[in-house]
Order: C-alpha cells, then structure tokens, then sequence
C-alpha cells in the first residue's frame, strides 16, 4: 500500500513483521494476519473501524475473504474482538479460551473502572477518543466459538501452540508459531504503554490488568521458547530471548 486509505490509520507501505506475518491497526492497537500454504489465519480483531484494512490487503494480494480459514483472539478485550461478529457472519471460525467468553458476550459493554480512572491522562484520552472514532461502542457480543485449550496446536494455518497466561483477562493466552519463532502476545505482554503512549521494552499492563498478580505469575509459561519475534495487542515488535523479555516485564 502506498498510503493510508479509510480504516486504515497507519499510512504503512510495509506490513511484514516476520515471515507471513503482518501487522494491522493502528499505532496504539495491533492485530495481525499469518500466512500459510495459500490460506490466512487473522490473531485479534481491533476495532471495527479497521475491518477494511483487512479487504484492502486481501485485494492487493491476490486472496479473497474465502481464503481465511480462522480469526484466533488473543482474549476478548473489546479492543481486540471489533470485527469479530463480522468474521463469523461469514462463516470464518471464532477461536477464544472459554474464561473469556462471558467477556465476548457481554459487547457491547460499560468502559472498566481502570479506563475511567485514567482519562485524565492526555495521552491515554487521545487513546479513548481514538477507540470511540473506530467503533468501540458498535462492537458486537458472540457466543459461538471453538474453545481454546493450553497447549493444543490449532488446525488453522500456521498452526499456532496456545500458551494459556490468564491474568489480564482470565481466558488471556499467548500464540507461539514454532517454526518462525513469532510469539504473537496478546495483552499478556505490550510494548507500549497504553497510558503514556511511550514505546519500549516488553513490559506488563497493570492498571489494565484483571489480576495483576495472576498476570505477573503467567509470564513463567512463556519461559523456554527461545529467541522470538514478539508481537503484542500494542507496540512494535521486539527481537530477542524470551528470558531476557521476561526480565524486563518482571
């Protein structure tokens, strides 16, 4: 692409992040399409104001909507299942852990009392503001999904190995794709601080967490899968040894 275009905020030309992978959204919120054999597999949803981001790419690479054979949320934060229901209108599977599925049921839904305690932030209010602009309050409940369990290996393309991390939700897992070594991390890890708009080094959300605590115990099952391309709900990706983003979070 060589400019932004509508529901496209991001004015990428380039979407590669790691070997079929690409990444979508905007700057402060990510999702992302993996690549495999011929056919799509879509992690996270963000909001449904970037559902055309998903159309445009589609068209520019030769592949129709026919082609994506599953959307796989890293957990059902309304910032991460906005175009879900549109997805599973048109016959595309729905996978999330079954802890978060009274969250993606209840969409729409009043904003936590952590995102109303921190309005007073600049830049976490252009982050509100931004979220109202592409549709946080049309994003849609759905109940029927196929179940996450830890450990499996999904049957979608690419063949992503659930890691269940709960604690910034209770259904929160992480998605390893073993033979490109890519950890796409939900909200289990971020590299930008969605408070302070500030990129940096893996890091936990805290304020933003269910169970900050629970949170901080379920980076241990991210331990042992080496050196990875990290690709968090928000911030850019980051490259290195797990442990050494481990340490950095903790």
């Amino acid at each position: 692409m060589g400019h932004a275009r509508t529901g496209d905020r991001t004015g990428a030309t380039n979407r590669r992040v790691a070997e079929g992978v690409y990444r979508f959204g905007t700057r402060r919120i990510n999702w992302y399409v993996l690549e495999a054999d011929a056919k799509l597999t879509i992690i996270d949803a963000g909001l449904p104001a970037h559902w055309p981001q998903l159309g445009h790419w589609l068209d520019d690479n030769g592949y129709e909507l026919d082609d994506v054979a599953a959307l796989v949320l890293t957990h059902a934060d309304v910032d991460h299942v906005g175009f879900a229901k549109t997805m599973a209108d048109r016959g595309v599977p729905v996978y999330c852990h079954p802890n978060d599925v009274p969250r993606l049921r209840s969409h729409p839904q009043s904003p936590p009392s952590w995102y109303l305690r921190n309005l007073w932030r600049p830049r976490f209010f252009a982050y509100a503001l931004e979220m109202l602009r592409d549709g946080v309050r049309s994003v849609e409940s759905l109940a029927d999904v196929e179940p996450l369990t830890d450990g499996d290996v999904l049957p979608v393309p690419g063949e992503p190995r659930v890691i269940f991390a709960p604690g910034h939700t209770a259904g929160s897992c992480a998605l390893f794709v073993e033979d490109r070594n890519v950890l796409f991390c939900g909200d289990v890890l971020a590299t930008r601080n969605i408070f302070t708009q500030q990129e940096g080094d893996p890091q936990l959300l805290e304020p933003a967490d269910d169970n900050h605590e629970e949170a901080k115990a379920s980076l241990a099952r991210l331990e042992g899968v080496g050196l990875v391309t990290l690709l968090p709900g928000h911030g850019n990706p980051w490259f290195g040894d797990i442990e050494t983003a481990l340490a950095l979070a903790r």
